[in-house]
């Protein structure tokens, strides 16, 4: 999703998480919330379930969906169900010259799932590759791996992760 956009909307996605979360909480989720803990609890420890509400931004020039928020209830072996978010943090890339944002987990180019971009450069799904199509856009030197920390042109490894970036998948922005 081109960076523009992304940085409209991400506001309203907090604003829109808060809210479901909001409903969520209240009452009639209680009879939903029992129902998980029964089914958990006949499942037993080997089985975990979870329930969820998902956003997700579709595009018919892509194969793939891009999710943007995920957030529901998870249990197991017949817990309570506790609240549980399965997105993943946004990655800014340079595609093509083109600035995006999509969860770090996804290609920037297709939308498909593609997660350890430095381990894995090729996307299975269209391709594209790291160094040569796409690259991290470190405009704010924040480490991709750990994304707690900050790496630099001049020191490459993270402090807190020790995980070092490979100059040829970063833009330095």
């Amino acid at each position: 999703m081109k960076r523009d956009k992304f940085e409209k909307i991400d506001p309203l996605l907090d604003r829109l998480a808060e809210s479901i979360d909001g409903l969520l909480a209240q009452e009639p989720w209680t009879a939903v919330k029992q129902h998980l803990a029964e089914i958990s609890e006949i499942l037993g420890e080997k089985y975990s379930l979870t329930l969820e509400l998902n956003l997700q931004v579709f595009d018919p020039t892509r194969e793939h969906s891009l999710p943007l928020l995920q957030t529901g209830f998870a249990t197991s072996n017949g817990e309570q169900p506790h609240p549980c978010w399965g997105d993943s943090t946004p990655q800014r890339y340079v595609v093509n010259g083109q600035l995006v944002v999509v969860p770090h987990d996804r290609c920037p180019a297709c939308w498909g799932i593609w997660d350890v971009k430095d381990q894995h450069p090729d996307c299975d799904h269209c391709g594209v590759s790291m160094g040569r199509d796409v690259k991290f856009s470190l405009d704010n030197d924040q480490c991709p791996h750990c994304e707690m920390s900050t790496v630099s042109a001049s020191n490459p490894t993270c402090g807190r992760c020790g995980e070092s970036v490979n100059p040829a998948f970063i833009y330095w922005g």
